[in-house]
């Protein structure tokens, strides 16, 4: 009998912040009024409008709270093994937010220097629609394979499921997607009827002290 190991598994997490259509319209708020004074900057987008990475600061209590709530979901699936004990992280937070309109697409990048990243959805913008184009592309982080097979001719995974190279996450109000930074995505052109609104979210790890009594 053939024995099969599955290793390496790269973690994605879904999850919604309490209160999410509050949070929603709190953060839109925020983000209209940002874009109203700031003409944006260019980074992965391609077209649209990329605010800069300190909406920290400038989105005021709804940003912190989204930030709490990702460095909560990221920290209960962590765990620290060094020998000397379990230590205290500080997070550095870098956040901010695109405006796609019907066209609008994100290239393919990586968030490097990050230890989490993470897209938020206030508003998808008719992208939550099957057909209508925006979708989180995330590509499968072992880069080679999917150029040293046979087109076609795929691995199947523990379920018997062929194994692709790419896998798309259709946006859904109100839920954060967090994956590894290291992780290469994109967004495909948004084809919905009104603003795809997201919030992106770098996740720096800046420190780390033993706990009191710990070497």
């Amino acid at each position: 009998m053939t024995e099969r190991l599955d290793l390496f598994s790269t973690p994605i997490l879904m999850a919604s912040p309490p209160n999410a259509e509050d949070l929603n319209v709190r953060l839109l708020e925020s983000i209209s009024a940002h874009r109203a004074e700031h003409p944006g900057i260019d980074r992965s987008n391609i077209g649209g409008w990329h605010s800069t990475t300190d909406m920290a600061f400038w989105g005021g209590e709804p940003a912190q709270t989204l930030a709490a709530f990702a460095v909560k979901e990221v920290s209960a699936h962590m765990v620290d093994v060094a020998k000397a004990g379990k230590r205290q992280f500080n997070w550095g937070i870098e956040m901010w937010a695109n405006v796609n309109a019907p066209g609008d697409a994100n290239q393919l990048h990586c968030h490097p220097a990050a230890y989490w990243s993470g897209v938020y959805y206030p508003d998808p913008g008719g992208a939550e629609i099957d057909g209508n184009g925006g979708e989180l592309l995330l590509e499968d982080p072992r880069y080679p394979l999917a150029y040293m097979t046979v087109p076609e001719l795929l691995f199947r995974n523990a379920d018997g499921e062929p194994v692709y190279s790419q896998f798309a996450l259709r946006p859904v109000a109100g839920r954060i997607v967090l994956f590894p930074s290291w992780l290469r995505h994109s967004v495909r052109p948004h084809e919905g009827d009104r603003e795809r609104v997201s919030i992106a979210i770098n996740l720096i790890l800046t420190g780390a002290k033993a706990e009191k009594g710990e070497a």
